[in-house]
């Protein structure tokens, strides 16, 4: 009886215990949060984060960052893993950057949204999906300024080139040049300004000028009138000239060398025979059937 009693305690608290674990679990399970696991790439340095830096969207704690190494896949990219809360609205338009929380605060994981789709993005514990990771820009201040940096190396090493000794001394006769050159403009100045302070009158003169101009021109253009006129009576003229004197006067010319070809022959006669403008001009000899008259062969002989 005794041995069947131990029993029965000894169950109940078998049973008891039992009921105890199963609340246990139930309430560690019920009061744990539910989460979601990401994963980002990043192509670019990520100094400053560290395991268990949070994550924050938008400025509210919603997860934290659980691994940070080398993509297996491609040991150029760095693999971040992150957990965040169930409610955190990741969309396919969330990307992700690196914060400080004030100039020398801690770095955290900040994620944005971006102009895209709304539709919520996926993900499981063994896959997680992939969030787009984008340089901060403190980063991209950074990068610039080891650019600007570089750059001012190069161009201290180019001053530095451009300033040896022989370059200087070209510099120093360029200056040279420059003042000597400044101060013969500062002498042609002062040359000049007489003839400056007479533009006025002379521009005066200029306008006096240009009217008078203006009304030679316009007794030109006159002129011009009167001399179409009297081209046009010199033409009347020509024309009277060519169609009427002309051939006068060409018949005139014409009478006049007959006559000068008669008075010399008129003259070789005198020279031949002067008594004849006294008697007259020898007989004409006689012809054929009149008395005296001879052959040619008759004379011959």
């Amino acid at each position: 009886m005794e041995r069947h009693g131990h029993a029965i305690v000894a169950a109940a608290f078998l049973l008891l215990l039992g009921c105890g674990a199963v609340f246990v679990a139930w309430w560690m399970q019920s009061g744990t949060p539910q989460t979601k696991t990401y994963r980002i790439l990043s192509d670019s340095s990520v100094a400053g984060l560290s395991v268990d830096a949070r994550v924050k969207y938008k400025g509210v704690d919603v997860g934290s960052v659980r691994e940070i190494k080398l993509d297996p896949g491609d040991p150029r990219l760095i693999l971040i893993r992150i957990t965040l809360v169930a409610e955190a609205p990741v969309t396919h338009a969330t990307y992700a950057e690196i914060a400080k929380a004030g100039l020398t605060g801690a770095s955290y994981l900040a994620l944005r949204e971006d102009e895209g789709g709304a539709a919520p993005l996926q993900t499981s514990d063994e896959d997680p999906a992939r969030i787009p990771f984008h340089r901060s820009l403190m980063s991209k201040l950074e990068t610039s300024g080891e650019q600007l940096i570089g750059e001012g190396e190069d161009i201290g090493k180019r001053l530095k080139e451009l300033l040896d000794p022989e370059n200087r001394h070209h510099v120093s006769a360029l200056l040279a040049h420059l003042d000597t050159a400044s101060e013969r403009f500062a002498a042609m100045e002062q040359a000049a300004m007489p003839a400056i302070r007479q533009l006025p009158a002379l521009t005066k003169q200029a306008k006096q000028a240009l009217a008078e101009s203006r009304t030679v021109l316009k007794r030109a253009a006159q002129d011009a009138e009167s001399l179409r006129g009297l081209s046009q009576e010199i033409s009347n003229a020509t024309d009277q000239v060519q169609h009427h004197t002309l051939p006068r006067l060409d018949q005139l010319l014409r009478g006049l060398d007959r006559t000068a070809t008669n008075l010399d022959k008129l003259a070789r006669e005198l020279r031949r025979n002067p008594q004849s403008v006294l008697f007259g001009g020898p007989s004409p000899p006689p012809g054929p059937g009149e008395p005296g008259f001879q052959t040619p062969t008759e004379s011959y002989r």
